[in-house]
C-alpha cells in the first residue's frame, strides 16, 4: 500500500498542481501580471536614452536653421539695399550737379544781361510825335539806349548853328553838369523839356523865351572828344528817345 501510495504520490501531486494552474481565478491574474510586466518593459525600452537624444536634436535643428538663414537673409538684404543706396546717391549727386549747373547758367545769364546796355522802353510820343524840329544838321552818330546814351548825337563842325526844337523858356544855362559841357535846357510845357550839350558858345540866357527854330547856341566840343551836339528830350523828367518826336529825317549839313 505504501508503495502504491508512493507510486501514486507524484501523479496526485501533479494533479493538484495542474488543477492549481487550471484554477479560473489564478489564470486571469497571472495573465494580467504578465501583461503589466510586458508593458513596463516596453515603456522602459521606449524611454531609452535614444529618445531624449531625438527630442533634443529635433528642436536644435530649427535653431541651427534660423541662425544660419538669418545672417544669409540679412546679407542678401544688405546686398540688395547697397546698390539701391548707391543709385539714390548717384541720382542725388546728378540732381545736385544739374541744379548747380542750372544756377550757374542762370547766374551767368543774369550777369551777362546786367552787363549788356539797357534800352529803356520809351512811352508813346502821343500828340507830340513828329512835332519837334531837328536842333542841328549833320550825321547821327549816337542813338538813344536809355543807359549810356540818353539822347542822340549829331556830328558837325565847330560853330554850326544849334536851334530850339520847339518854343519854350530857357530854364538852365551853364556847364556844371559833368559830361555835358556848355549846356542849354528849354522847358516847353509841364510835360516836355529839351537839352542841348557840348556847345562852344551859348546865345541865350535863363528865363528867356525862345521860338521853334531860333538859334540858341553854336556847336562845339566842350567836355567831349569830338565836335557834336548831344540832344535829349525829357518827358516828366525821364529821358526818352528823341527820334519819334522829330520831324522827318535830319537836315543836310
Amino acid at each position: 500500500m505504501q508503495e502504491r501510495d508512493r507510486a501514486l504520490g507524484p501523479s496526485a501531486r501533479t494533479g493538484q498542481s495542474t488543477s492549481f494552474f487550471n484554477n479560473p481565478v489564478f489564470v486571469p491574474g497571472l495573465r494580467a501580471g504578465c501583461g503589466a510586466l510586458l508593458c513596463a518593459l516596453l515603456v522602459a525600452c521606449g524611454t531609452s536614452p535614444k529618445e531624449p537624444a531625438r527630442a533634443s536634436s529635433s528642436p536644435r535643428a530649427p535653431r541651427a536653421d534660423a541662425t544660419t538663414t538669418a545672417p544669409a537673409d540679412t546679407q542678401a538684404r544688405a546686398q540688395t539695399t547697397k546698390p539701391a543706396a548707391k543709385k539714390k546717391t548717384s541720382k542725388q549727386a546728378s540732381a545736385r550737379k544739374g541744379s548747380s549747373g542750372a544756377t550757374r547758367s542762370a547766374s551767368a545769364g543774369k550777369s551777362s544781361a546786367s552787363q549788356a546796355p539797357k534800352v529803356a522802353a520809351s512811352p508813346s510820343p502821343g500828340a507830340a510825335a513828329g512835332t519837334y524840329l531837328w536842333p542841328a544838321s549833320g550825321q547821327v552818330t549816337g542813338r538813344f539806349n536809355g543807359g549810356t546814351n540818353k539822347g542822340i548825337d549829331i556830328r558837325g563842325n565847330p560853330g554850326d548853328p544849334v536851334v530850339a526844337a520847339a518854343s519854350g523858356r530857357v530854364v538852365y544855362v551853364g556847364s556844371k553838369l559833368r559830361g555835358y559841357g556848355n549846356l542849354v535846357m528849354v522847358k516847353h510845357n509841364d510835360e516836355f523839356m529839351t537839352a542841348y550839350a557840348h556847345n562852344s558858345k551859348i546865345l541865350v540866357r535863363e528865363n528867356e523865351q525862345v521860338k521853334a527854330g531860333q538859334k540858341i547856341a553854336e556847336m562845339g566840343s566842350t567836355d567831349s572828344a569830338t565836335t557834336r551836339l548831344h540832344f535829349e528830350v525829357r518827358r516828366r523828367g525821364n529821358a526818352v528817345d528823341p527820334l519819334p518826336y522829330l520831324k522827318g529825317p535830319p537836315p543836310e549839313p
